[in-house]
């Protein structure tokens, strides 16, 4: 397991190194204990397009927290221009969600490059990710099938993604390290790797099950 450089230096990038090499001996010993499961909802809001998505409640260990404190709301949809053409009535500006998609994969790939970082003693004083992609709507349109032989469309180009760091000292070598660690990043295994996954639907009476009768 890899470990901090210099643990004795007490803060460096706000994290109390003591503690992080405390938590990483534990989490080496205890994998289940830090095992996550993350969830969201979003829910249809009437017009195409529109959903009202909602985070908060997680699971950490066989402990499921959930706090008002962290509930968060994401009004998604789609730029006001693709909404006025495919001809949703007063079209309107919303985080599209491939936008958002990509906009975690930045905050994610900028923590793990800076824990990493971290690991390997490394002072940084600039870091910044920008991510882009290239996408076919053919399949969202329904003008192809999701899958073709069996296996699914990939309905997308390369997906690229640049990093630039600053720091003192930082040689050939520190800056290999920071471009490999990209590949620890959570959401760049969630993006990039197959898992296995199923959607699973029901048929649901929104005036019964809440008792309206009106």
């Amino acid at each position: 397991m890899p470990q901090v450089t210099n643990p004795e230096t007490t803060v460096r990038q706000g994290v109390n190194l003591a503690r992080f090499v405390a938590f990483q001996k534990f989490a080496d010993q205890n994998p289940n204990e830090v095992s996550f499961e993350f969830e969201a909802e979003g829910t249809y809001e009437g017009r195409a397009l529109h959903t009202k998505a909602t985070t908060g409640p997680y699971t950490v260990g066989d402990r499921r927290i959930a706090r008002t404190a962290r509930e968060y709301t994401y009004h998604l949809g789609a730029h006001q221009e693709v909404e006025a053409a495919l001809g949703i009535e007063a079209p309107a500006d919303r985080e599209e969600p491939l936008e958002v998609a990509l906009a975690a994969l930045t905050a994610c790939v900028n923590s793990v490059v800076a824990t990493s970082a971290l690991v390997r003693g490394l002072e940084l004083s600039f870091l910044k990710t920008a991510v882009r992609v290239a996408w076919n709507p053919r399949v969202f349109l329904n003008l192809e099938s999701p899958e073709r032989d069996g296996k699914a469309v990939d309905q997308f180009g390369d997906l690229r993604i640049e990093l630039a760091v600053g720091g003192d000292d930082l040689d050939a070598a520190d800056i290999e390290y920071l471009r490999e660690s990209v590949k620890r990043s959570a959401v760049f295994n969630l993006m990039t790797q197959a898992h296995a996954n199923n959607a699973e639907i029901r048929e649901v009476h929104p005036l019964r099950e809440t008792g309206d009768t009106k």
